[in-house]
């Protein structure tokens, strides 16, 4: 058994209905209203993530895993984790959020003046909200095994206990925590590569050997395998070797609200961390905590510096800037690819049909590097080889890329 220490990519867990308690009550009093009440997460009750008896494995919160958070964060109150629609916040007064011995319970007012709040007192009361659950970043975690009793006899299962969290949110949720095995492997995958034991990946690899690949992208995106800690170190080492040039495609909240980039250039923070989690492309030959180093921003952000969901409006205009609007850009062409797959995943994720990348030059003044010149025209480009034709390395490079694209991980370079 052992704990570690670090933070990676956000996770979210929730409670079904019957266990979050989730009531509309109304407020005594002068000024009348109604508040809702509910429980976002609950102490030592252990979940399954994943297949525990395979390559998933058993979950539970500590008593106290909220306890630093609460007093430093400043978390908010959203529906379906979509940052657009807030319900209420802690520094607003609005919210209340306090540990008690059964675990996070949520307090919150409910302005009619905001439309999604009358609708989610009429989903609540209609039982369509179907649970509840919160966003959150683990900072501490601890590993044990237990043997456990099945039909087919005894079976060793890892238990991941969870010390400490950043809490980012909590929601009202409309969907059950895991549509399909895709969604419950990415948790599986968060948690593994956080804990960075290449052994609990290996034991995993036999049911699902996409495991194994993400071994291997952790050795990459950490310049040794090393386990990340907070602010991108490996843990007790040196700084990260992370990706340079065009970040990894990955699937977040999307919004279509109104964009204003500098705005939100403006409340991010200096920090690596935050500045690849708001951009698609940074610099390789620069500063990693300048703002200056980065390109394509197309998170929103907050006030206090948080990144939150992806704009839809930032996403198309971006594709624009790639196809030559607004003078263009200069990144190389490789990058402008990777760049237009990542914008266009948070086009997916919303729905919506990304514009397609035009050929460098396609069109007069849509040249989208400095030094680009026209395609030939008296012949075409030779096809790609059929993927039968690659060797055991490219295809093994593919699979990797694919995977770091699916869980936001460094890109694998041949």
């Amino acid at each position: 058994m052992r704990t570690l220490t670090r933070t990676t990519t956000e996770e979210r867990r929730r409670l079904p209905l019957s266990t979050a308690d989730v009531v509309i009550r109304a407020i005594e009093g002068e000024d009348g209203g109604e508040r809702f009440r509910g429980y976002a997460a609950k102490f030592n009750s252990r979940t399954a993530i994943g297949n525990p008896l395979r390559w998933g494995f058993y979950e539970e919160i500590a008593p106290g895993a909220f306890t630093k958070t609460l007093q430093e964060g400043d978390a908010r109150f959203l529906v379906d984790h979509d940052s657009y629609y807030v319900v209420s916040r802690v520094s607003a007064g609005t919210l209340s959020l306090a540990e008690d011995a059964a675990g996070l319970p949520v307090d919150s007012a409910l302005d009619p003046a905001l439309s999604y709040v009358n609708d989610l007192k009429a989903n609540v009361r209609n039982g369509n909200i179907t649970g509840m659950s919160f966003g959150f970043y683990v900072l501490k975690d601890q590993w044990s095994t237990e043997t456990i009793d099945t039909s087919e006899g005894p079976a060793e299962v890892e238990v991941r206990r969870i010390l400490e969290v950043r809490l980012i949110e909590v929601s009202a949720v409309t969907f059950p925590a895991y549509e399909d095995t895709e969604a419950e492997l990415a948790s599986v995958a968060s948690a593994l590569v956080q804990r960075g034991d290449q052994a609990a990946i290996e034991r995993r690899a036999k049911w699902r050997p996409e495991l194994r690949d993400l071994l291997q992208l952790v050795d990459a995106g950490t310049s040794g395998g090393g386990p990340r800690g907070p602010a991108g170190n490996r843990a007790g080492g040196g700084p990260v070797c992370e990706q340079r040039g065009a970040l990894a495609a990955h699937s977040t909240d999307t919004s279509d609200a109104a964009w204003d980039g500098p705005a939100n250039a403006k409340d991010l923070p200096s920090e690596e961390a935050a500045l690849r989690m708001a951009h698609a492309w940074v610099d390789p030959d620069g500063d990693a905590n300048a703002k200056s180093s980065y390109r394509f921003i197309h998170h929103f952000v907050d006030m206090d510096g948080n990144v939150g969901a992806a704009s839809t409006v930032a996403c198309t205009t971006g594709i624009g800037v790639l196809n030559g609007a607004r003078g263009g850009t200069t990144i190389p062409e490789e990058d402008r690819q990777a760049v237009y797959k990542h914008l266009a995943r948070h086009l997916k994720d919303a729905g919506i049909k990304a514009p397609e990348l035009k050929a460098v030059g396609s069109e007069p003044g849509e040249s989208t590097r400095e030094t680009s010149t026209p395609e030939p025209t008296t012949a075409p480009a030779a096809p790609e080889p059929a993927e039968t034709t690659r060797s055991d390395l490219d295809v093994r490079l593919l699979r990797m890329k694919g995977l770091a694209a699916r869980y936001g991980l460094a890109t694998p370079r041949a």
